[in-house]
């Protein structure tokens, strides 16, 4: 886990750090196309996707306030830009915005990240190339509330273009920087509605980090829609008509520890498979990624006499799409060499779960402990279950 999110990040370890130039501009707010790069090259970090390709700047007396628009602020615990801390100011149109101050336009700069990662807290490097020689006055301005305008009209251009959802909260929340004032124009007027979002996933064991048999029945893109105060998250299963399991071989019945009612369930079919969707609700989608969301399904096989229900579990991809087509092809989903013990019984569900997620009644369903998803170990479309025959051989 600790590799993969470090190679999602693209930060290197600094090497031999290139001069800084220096510049000089009239006092005014600018826009600046910002970067960010390896700390031993020029070469683009990977880490810049998560940050918007302009920067809102203030420069005065030849200093400047730089204002960053980020959609990773999930995973950056703190940064530091030329031996200042960057400032988290605001959340806007699902985009963080982190302040930054200059007492010279300078660039490249050097910049530290401190990252949560499921194995601890990590400290990379990287740094922050800001382009000045085309850096574009937007206004004679000075004033901190103007700044802060142009950094969420910014965030709005940002959030338009990128490939990448923002696991941020929805609703805009004001954290006062060092330099902002109580005359902060509000950005309400600014924010846009939240959309729609294609998350890729991963099902895995139960009991163990290893891909389950079910992986390969669900279609592996979650589609995650504003609903109400939160999102609904879709997931989708489909298998051949040719295994002659029936339309419903496949009931969900809990998700997150929540039962799955039956109004959230709908079953389908096309000319040669028969489909099941289902959905659950979530308050930010940074609650896909915060750890693996469990899950149990009962599995219905009537040539088996197979009728049981297996624990799963979902391993979502680091951030969101815009498209189904551009979640599918994420290359690689966060990995993690740890081992975790499966849930051996129902789970209680805290207080604070229940009021977000609308807690329903049980349905009396025994569950299985310990099982996974081998039964499903389908030999091609033939129906023959390798799981299945094995078992009752021994039988």
């Amino acid at each position: 886990m600790a590799v993969t999110l470090l190679a999602i990040l693209g930060l290197q370890v600094s090497g031999t750090q290139r001069a800084a130039a220096a510049t000089t501009l009239e006092d005014g707010l600018y826009v600046v196309p910002v970067k960010i790069i390896k700390a031993d090259s020029t070469a683009t970090s990977t880490a810049n996707q998560f940050f918007g390709n302009e920067a809102a700047v203030r420069v005065k007396d030849q200093q400047a306030t730089v204002l960053l628009t980020s959609n990773g602020a999930q995973y950056i615990r703190s940064m530091t830009v030329a031996g200042q801390k960057a400032t988290l100011v605001k959340t806007v149109n699902d985009q963080a915005i982190y302040q930054i101050n200059l007492t010279k336009l300078t660039s490249p700069l050097a910049a530290s990240f401190s990252l949560t990662t499921p194995l601890g807290k990590m400290q990379e490097s990287a740094r922050l190339a800001l382009t000045w020689a085309k850096a574009e006055k937007d206004s004679t301005s000075t004033a901190t509330a103007d700044l802060l305008d142009q950094a969420t009209a910014l965030t709005a251009k940002s959030a338009s273009s990128s490939s990448s959802a923002v696991s941020v909260p929805k609703t805009t929340t004001t954290t006062k920087s060092t330099t902002a004032t109580s005359t902060t124009k509000s950005a309400d007027t600014a924010k846009t509605a939240p959309t729609t979002q294609y998350w890729k996933y991963q099902v895995l064991k139960g009991d163990t980090m290893t891909t389950s048999d079910a992986n390969q029945y669900y279609t592996h893109v979650a589609k995650v829609t504003p609903d109400g105060t939160g999102y609904r998250v879709t997931l989708t299963v489909s298998y051949a008509k040719s295994l002659k399991l029936g339309a419903k071989a496949v009931v969900p019945k809990t998700i997150d520890d929540v039962v799955v009612p039956a109004s959230h369930v709908t079953y389908g079919q096309t000319s040669k498979a028969y489909t099941m969707t289902y959905w659950f609700t979530i308050q930010d989608t940074r609650e896909l990624t915060a750890k693996l969301i469990p899950g149990r399904i009962h599995v219905t096989v009537p040539m088996m006499s197979i009728s049981e229900t297996f624990p799963i579990r979902f391993r979502f991809a680091a951030s969101g799409s815009t498209s189904a087509a551009t979640a599918a092809g994420v290359a690689a989903l966060p990995k993690t060499t740890a081992k975790r013990t499966a849930d051996r019984g129902s789970q209680p569900v805290t207080s604070a779960h229940r009021a977000a997620k609308k807690t329903l009644p049980a349905t009396g369903e025994a569950v299985g402990a310990g099982l996974d998803w081998a039964l499903l170990g389908l030999v091609g479309c033939g129906g023959l279950l390798a799981w299945g025959v094995k078992r009752h051989a021994q039988d």
